[in-house]
């Protein structure tokens, strides 16, 4: 009926299940070839090679991913009937990709002879320091349909709040509270009358954690003659270990919402030896 503007919220699935256009079915996923995607970048790179071995290179990539359908089945449009209000940041999108190597060989007894040339010479160190701004991550509800798309339970879709102001500002990004979980409506009591629509949170609309990391590694080669070769090698990943939130929680009706669930890799060191012949 055109004319509802409202309804009134119904959490009893048995109930929903008289209002489905296929009783029984609840959700049914479909696959379509009807969605949309673009990617622009500006990438910039510059490398300079010193004497021997040794260089340095930097890369940064400024880009966005904008796409309709999020992944290609994990994930469903909140409203099948309107594919544009899906249309925002891809899942993959990063605004801000930087990568600087370098690779310094020490000058000192690159020789190696004598007793002092082979325990001062032949070192070599190298690394990788890399700072990525954030994903976007979609804030999402359960047990709340209320413009009746038969989202709930959803398969793969899933419904969204509204969205009341700016979740990135005023962020708190802690462990505790990552982005401004106040912007989102929580959903209404069983039997409150709401309007008739979806959610008006868009998706993608929180700024995931960024990431910084810097790899470090040390090298020691001991040289006999023409081919023969030991190599020493000393590698710290993650040598400050920051601690790089990975993901959050997303959905308001869970204990984990707006908390950090899972961090990236801790510091990590290796040694290792190889002798080449």
């Amino acid at each position: 009926n055109p004319n509802v503007v409202g309804t009134t919220v119904f959490t009893d699935n048995a109930i929903l299940d008289q209002l489905r256009p296929f009783r029984g079915y609840r959700s049914i996923t479909m696959l379509q070839p009807r969605f949309n995607s673009n990617y622009h970048s500006l990438q910039t790179s510059m490398e300079h090679r010193f004497e021997g071995a040794s260089q340095v290179s930097v890369a940064y990539t400024w880009s966005k991913n904008l796409t309709d359908s999020q992944t290609d089945r994990s994930t469903a449009p909140q409203n099948s009937y309107d594919i544009d209000s899906e249309y925002s940041r891809a899942a993959l999108d990063r605004r801000h990709v930087f990568t600087l190597n370098y690779i310094y060989e020490l000058p000192f007894f690159s020789s190696q002879q004598g007793f002092a040339g082979k325990v001062l010479g032949g070192w070599q160190a190298s690394g990788i320091v890399t700072a990525n701004s954030g994903l976007p991550f979609t804030i999402t509800t359960s047990s709340f349909d209320a413009a009746g798309l038969g989202n709930n339970p959803a398969a793969v879709a899933g419904n969204r709040p509204n969205l009341i102001c700016d979740p990135n500002q005023n962020a708190p990004h802690t462990q505790q509270q990552f982005f401004n979980g106040a912007c989102f409506q929580a959903n209404p009591a069983a039997g409150t009358f709401v309007s008739n629509t979806p959610g008006t949170a868009g998706r993608g609309v929180v700024n995931g954690p960024p990431t910084y990391r810097v790899d470090f590694t040390m090298t020691k080669n001991i040289r006999w003659g023409e081919s023969l070769r030991l190599q020493l090698r000393g590698e710290a990943f993650n040598v400050f270990n920051h601690t790089n939130f990975r993901t959050i929680g997303t959905n308001i009706t869970l204990g984990t919402y707006n908390t950090v669930t899972a961090v990236r890799d801790p510091r990590t060191i290796q040694l290792g030896a190889k002798f080449y012949f």
